[in-house]
């Protein structure tokens, strides 16, 4: 009976982490027109603190080389959110670029249109 138990809690774990990636999913896609409209009246060199933009919460929103990151978050030092890039490849404009003193590797993900998922590691 225990391991039922068990397999019981471990089900709905699983069900719940996979609800919430799905919230998180579904939130990123109805924030993204209004993410837009926001990174395009940021000219190159801005970077603002914490804001909500689109219903969504970030740190720190920035545009460097026309590419326009949403930082959400920091895990284990590394800082990670979104990018808008419209002219592409986000990875090739910023890849010369240090970002500040602690050097900060980028790693971006296609998602849709000119969107990106974005994670820096130290």
């Amino acid at each position: 009976m225990a391991f039922f138990g068990v397999l019981t809690v471990a089900v709905v774990v699983t069900v719940a982490i996979v609800a919430f990636r799905g919230t998180d999913d579904q939130r990123f896609i109805r924030s993204a027109a209004e993410m837009e409209a926001f990174a395009r009246t940021m000219k190159d060199g801005d970077r603002l603190g914490p804001r909500t933009v689109g219903g969504m919460d970030f740190e720190e929103v920035r545009r460097e080389r026309g590419v326009v990151v949403f930082q959400q978050g920091v895990t284990l030092f590394s800082p990670y959110g979104y990018a808008w890039s419209p002219q592409g490849d986000p990875a090739r404009l910023l890849e010369d670029m240090e970002w500040s003193e602690d050097h900060v590797d980028h790693y971006f993900e296609h998602l849709e249109g000119a969107f990106y998922s974005w994670q820096g590691r130290r």
